[in-house]
């Protein structure tokens, strides 16, 4: 029997997902997994009612604008969706993030921004030295991400007209916010892209070319490759190329392997 495939379709159960049947039928189960399922009385898997509100509510903290403009209604129906809920169960994913991607053709810009800010509060690098020569990478804790120009100003007005993400004195939080009711309309696009650096929570405008490096550079690349790719991003040779990446690995972008000192 294999315990993860029926604890799998336990969480999906208990979330009152509307592909329980379909799971039940796969292959994925044997003969006694479904024995073993079915002999469970339905009404324990209904006795939390508040499981599915709570699944939300932790959504909303971290995707209050994405949210707010999508709709409840609509993140909601993302738990009852194989390709989405489904897959961050059965495969181990970050449910933050499939949800953010899941509502982007209707938030947009703005869950691509909250997606790069949940990301970055995931990000944690594994990086040691290399058998074959030091290595770089992009720090943990940051992101870039393309967007409209129109929508790093957009995203502060609206985190902005949600409040504060401290409930201090009974104010209320984003969260509260939006699960209160409030919308946001779409961004109006300024018609162009540009770049924003994720960094410590913060987000912020960033240039073409340190944007490309720091995507450049999202896995442990060793140094003389890293060089190489700052040379094809306009630095005037390898010594130039050496200064800035360590420039970067100062302010805290970049994360160097050991054997670099």
């Amino acid at each position: 029997m294999s315990a993860r495939a029926l604890r799998d379709l336990v969480v999906f159960a208990h979330h009152g997902c509307a592909f329980v049947d379909e799971v039940l039928a796969s292959d994925r189960l044997s003969d006694a997994e479904r024995a073993a399922f079915r002999a469970v009385d339905p009404r324990a898997f209904r006795a939390d009612a508040e499981r599915v509100h709570r699944t939300v509510g932790a959504l909303l903290t971290e995707l209050p604008v994405t949210i707010a403009i999508a709709g409840l209604e609509a993140t909601y129906a993302l738990l009852h969706r194989r390709d989405c809920f489904g897959r961050v169960v059965e495969e181990g994913l970050h449910l933050v993030l499939e949800v953010a991607d899941a509502l982007t053709p209707i938030a947009g810009d703005m869950a691509r921004l909250e997606g790069a800010l949940a990301r970055s509060r995931r990000r944690r690098v594994a990086l040691a030295s290399d058998a074959l020569g030091p290595s770089i990478v992009r720090a943990d804790g940051v992101e870039v991400v393309a967007v409209d120009d129109a929508a790093l100003p957009a995203f502060e007005r609206h985190r902005t007209s949600l409040g504060t993400d401290k409930n201090d004195g009974g104010a209320k939080t984003p969260a509260d916010v939006v699960a209160a009711g409030m919308r946001l309309p779409p961004l109006q696009s300024a018609g162009a892209i540009g770049w924003v650096l994720v960094e410590g929570g913060a987000v912020g405008g960033c240039s073409d070319g340190l944007a490309t490096l720091l995507a450049a550079l999202e896995a442990p690349t060793l140094w003389a490759d890293a060089v190489a790719i700052a040379r094809t991003l306009g630095c005037d040779n390898d010594d130039e190329a050496a200064d800035l990446l360590t420039e970067l690995n100062g302010d805290g972008l970049l994360m160097r392997g050991n054997a670099l000192g």
